[in-house]
């Protein structure tokens, strides 16, 4: 009984900050849309890795991925490798028309102003002895190591980004761990109700919202701590909220799931860090 409680304890928590990382989740996908990280991030990843200004407008305005920003005006956030393969090869070759030799290929790539991207490219040629379909595979290879560097600049950058959201959103709804903890740990019904609320399918804002409302969990801010002491204990509560949130929705989904069956938690929520094709 004592470890049952325990858990359900345990899995309460995980399971509200579940909630809250899911409102964070769309807050930072918010936030990363209005700013136009991904997109400047993906261009950035694109010109450094070509480092030839002229092949890198024909490849960032090629219709194959101007086509992926879904709206006139827009720029991609996501290139898949193939596609960028196919476009910087046609880039390199006028109408589209791959030389069936090395040594045409080769003579393409070296006609480039002198770079680090062309160096690359001569490399591939190389390697792919002027077969089309090798030097393709190539340049994707090429593309997502160039990619997972983009990648990670933007999770540091978004980072710091959760990290506030988290913050802000953990004050505004007052959401105090030490609290949430005393009140589960003292109040079977709540502990199995959030038990129930752990099979609900649904982790949209509207749904996320819904599910908090349905319990008299201790959040908000109508009773304030009379002592400096309970101050103390508050401001503790919610740096733990704060971080626990700030580890996002996908970390509490997969650890609720060690728990619970894994198809009724719902769909997993999509991860938000991916800016290119790697």
């Amino acid at each position: 009984m004592f470890g049952s409680a325990i858990l359900e304890v345990v899995l309460g928590l995980a399971f509200v900050y579940f909630l809250l990382g899911v409102i964070a989740s769309h807050i930072n996908e918010l936030i990363a849309g209005l700013v136009g990280w991904r997109s400047a991030d993906l261009e950035r990843g694109i010109r450094t890795l070509l480092a030839d200004p002229q092949l890198a407008d024909k490849v960032w305005e090629h219709p194959l991925i101007t086509g992926l920003a879904g709206k006139a005006g827009r720029t991609p956030s996501y290139v898949p490798a193939a596609t960028f393969s196919t476009a910087l090869l046609d880039a390199l070759v006028a109408g589209g028309q791959f030389p069936a030799d090395a040594v045409a290929m080769r003579r393409l790539v070296s006609n480039l102003p002198p770079s680090g991207g062309r160096q690359a490219l001569l490399s591939l040629v190389n390697a792919s002895g002027g077969n089309v379909d090798q030097m393709q595979a190539g340049i994707a290879d090429w593309y997502n190591a160039s990619m997972d560097r983009v990648t990670g600049i933007y999770k540091r950058r978004i980072g710091w980004v959760t990290i506030s959201v988290a913050a802000i959103l953990t004050m505004f709804v007052g959401v105090d761990t030490i609290a949430l903890v005393t009140t589960t740990w003292q109040d079977q019904g709540l502990r199995a109700a959030l038990s129930t609320a752990q099979t609900q399918p649904g982790t949209g804002l509207e749904d996320t919202l819904n599910v908090l409302s349905q319990f008299n969990l201790p959040i908000g801010w109508a009773v304030l701590p009379q002592t400096a002491f309970g101050w103390f204990l508050k401001v503790i509560g919610l740096a733990l909220t704060t971080v626990a949130v700030s580890l996002g929705a996908p970390f509490w989904f997969d650890l609720l799931k060690q728990f619970t069956n894994p198809r009724s938690s719902g769909p997993a929520p999509a991860a938000t860090t991916k800016v290119s094709g790697a």
